[in-house]
């Protein structure tokens, strides 16, 4: 079989079932793969900077290739069962609420299960940010100024005359009409 045909035939299966659950989750493998990689090739940070990131960047994506499936399945099945009475217009409604789900995933549940999870793995590893091990304890030791705007003497009348108007809007932006 000529390269061609392989070519041919590999690109038809794939756009056959291409689901975008399925190209999210292999661009999340990637990313869980070389991102942690590419951090701790940087010659530049400290190591344990270095540890703390990639191990971090690492669990992020494990928590979101299966939240991306989920998501996008359960959203593709919620379209099937809607759209359930004709079968052409389910399986489009199916892979696009996939996308949405997917969108969900990515917008609001891997945010969200990070927040979550993260941090309590993290210190169970005892890896702190590398800002916690660095920073002294913050204590109140003075209280807090208040903020008083510096005052702009006017200048002399006799050395810049003006002429000074008063006026409700702003003396900023774009001014239109000569006004």
């Amino acid at each position: 079989m000529k390269l061609a045909n392989i070519i041919k035939n590999t690109c038809k299966k794939l756009g056959e079932n291409n689901k975008p659950t399925y190209v999210v989750m292999a661009i999340a493998t990637v990313k869980g793969i070389c991102r942690p990689t590419f951090t701790m090739m940087d010659k530049t940070e400290k190591p344990e900077t270095k540890k703390y990131t990639a191990l971090r960047e690492g669990l992020t994506e494990v928590i979101a290739i299966p939240a991306y499936w989920a998501c996008g399945e359960a959203a593709g099945a919620l379209a099937k069962k809607v759209f359930n009475k004709d079968k052409a217009l389910a399986s489009r409604a199916a892979k696009n609420m996939m996308f949405m789900g997917v969108c969900a995933a990515a917008l609001i549940v891997i945010p969200a299960l990070c927040s979550v999870a993260i941090k309590p793995i993290m210190d169970k590893m005892g890896l702190k940010a590398p800002d916690e091990n660095e920073q002294p304890p913050k204590t109140l030791t003075e209280p807090k100024a208040l903020y008083t705007a510096p005052v702009n003497p006017l200048p002399d009348k006799n050395k810049f005359p003006q002429m000074r108007t008063f006026t409700s809007r702003p003396q900023i932006g774009l001014r239109v009409g000569g006004l």
